[in-house]
């Protein structure tokens, strides 16, 4: 009994190791979102983003902010050399310059992974995470917006191509109208999950759980969006996501939030979600899901960020009774100089469903956007996850190299 008990604490550790590293890969690729430049008292998103909810395509504002506020600076600058962005901020660095009804981007993101599990062979791995381009089309009222991507791997739930390897991935596409000064925006196609906040470390539990990341859990549906002085939000009505087969897989629901702007450098919001499948993609039998979450961002002092969120957990799987478990997140974000980023994070999850029992999470983080539209990224993030034979630590040691164009 006592080697049969060992043999499966082995095969738990391999099974966790290798389905970590899949949940890194699967999803591979991230559009950018920054929570924190909120220091720089910016509550909100659209000022930035073609997207009124944050992520995607910059702006020329959003560029030329970016290229002032995000990357380090060497040297001592010159009088008023510091308020002018450098024609580098540019698409291509400055190379190409798109008519103003036109924006154009693009992504090209690497990762070297190394999983750890005591009692089970460590795993490496090189994964391109993303290279995607970027449009948005401005048009009278109209806005229109798309990225198309390749892969080697990874990112399934976003692929528009059917090989084994080395497929075509489009994450977003949607057309819409703006109304009241692009206060207003309606519009229906493959969208981001309006859900929660925007951050792009997409395997945080408060992303994974209720399925809201940036990188494949698009939905195809249409949505209404605001974006105001103190308060924006979207809500959407999700059709499900069509570049899944069969249909019995597509989730059908509701996702929005709400976000208030409590003064310059706070904002504090609610978001809910609903979907219901056939066939969930992993318990294989009819689910109802759902998540409802609170999420709070603010900066004391400008050098600190706090971001801030937790969700509540329903699941029902068939005929079973409702599960309720519970997700969160707290993460400080320190710039001791301009484009450097120390990065502490606690995350728990308590998953929805029986006899589910809490695990816990801690990531270490270092950042630096160190060149004009370049920046570097390194984490060591530790899990200890509760399984039937033990608890069993994982440690992860990430380093990403990230361009966009």
């Amino acid at each position: 009994m006592r080697r049969l008990d060992e043999w499966l604490a082995a095969a738990a550790r391999v099974a966790v190791a290798c389905a970590f590293a899949v949940a890194v890969f699967a999803g591979a690729g991230r559009a950018q979102a920054y929570p924190w430049m909120i220091r720089h008292a910016y509550t909100g998103c659209a000022v930035c983003h073609a997207d009124p909810s944050g992520g995607g395509v910059l702006t020329g504002y959003g560029r030329a902010q970016g290229d002032l506020l995000l990357r380090t600076r060497y040297g001592k600058a010159s009088e008023g050399e510091a308020y002018k962005p450098a024609k580098t901020a540019g698409f291509l660095f400055g190379a190409v310059d798109p008519p103003k009804w036109l924006l154009l981007g693009g992504s090209v993101r690497t990762l070297a992974l190394r999983n750890i599990v005591k009692g089970a062979p460590a795993t490496n791995r090189v994964i391109l995470m993303e290279s995607d381009v970027r449009a948005f089309l401005e048009a009278g009222f109209v806005r229109a917006g798309a990225s198309l991507g390749y892969l080697h791997e990874g990112g399934r739930a976003a692929q528009i191509t059917s090989r084994p390897e080395d497929n075509l991935v489009g994450r977003h596409y949607w057309i819409g109208a703006a109304f009241d000064h692009d206060k207003w925006l309606v519009r229906a196609g493959r969208i981001a999950l309006p859900f929660g906040i925007r951050n792009i470390e997409h395997t945080m539990w408060i992303r994974s759980s209720p399925r809201t990341d940036l990188n494949d859990a698009q939905q195809h549906g249409a949505s209404i969006a605001y974006n105001g002085e103190k308060l924006r939000g979207e809500l959407m009505g999700i059709a499900g996501n069509f570049q899944v087969r069969p249909d019995d897989y597509r989730e059908r629901g509701w996702v929005g939030f709400l976000e208030f702007a409590l003064g310059a450098r706070w904002a504090a919001g609610v978001s809910t979600l609903g979907t219901w499948a056939k066939r969930d993609r992993f318990l294989l039998v009819e689910t109802h899901r759902q998540a409802h979450g609170v999420m709070v961002r603010g900066a004391p002092i400008e050098k600190l960020v706090l971001l801030a969120e937790g969700i509540l957990l329903l699941r029902r799987a068939g005929e079973g009774d409702l599960d309720k478990g519970w997700t969160s997140m707290l993460q400080a974000d320190f710039e001791p100089i301009q484009g450097v980023h120390l990065l502490a994070t606690g995350e728990a999850l308590h998953e929805a469903r029986a006899q589910a029992r809490t695990s816990l999470g801690g990531w270490l983080s270092a950042w630096w956007f160190f060149l004009p539209h370049v920046d570097a990224r390194a984490d060591v993030i530790v899990r200890n996850l509760p399984t039937p034979v033990g608890d069993i630590r994982v440690t992860s040691l990430l380093f990403q190299l990230h361009a966009f164009l």
